[in-house]
């Protein structure tokens, strides 16, 4: 994917959010997780949910979630 509407959103509960994303599309739910990307390949949408101080880091990760979908 190379064309993406990309959102962020805040939360305040984003790593309990995140779990339960997680266990409805059937991923790990094991694994901690300070941040998430829901994104749709038919759509070419992806929304990232962090919580309302991400490091660069984590949030360059999840914009190459966006573009690359599954990728670990």
């Amino acid at each position: 994917m190379n064309r993406v509407k990309l959102t962020w959103e805040f939360r305040n509960d984003a790593e309990s959010y995140c779990q339960r994303v997680q266990q409805d599309y059937q991923r790990d739910a094991a694994m901690t997780v300070a941040a998430c990307s829901i994104w749709s390949r038919s759509t070419n949408e992806c929304t990232i949910v962090t919580g309302p101080n991400p490091d660069h880091v984590v949030l360059g990760h999840e914009v190459r979630h966006c573009f690359e979908g599954h990728f670990h």
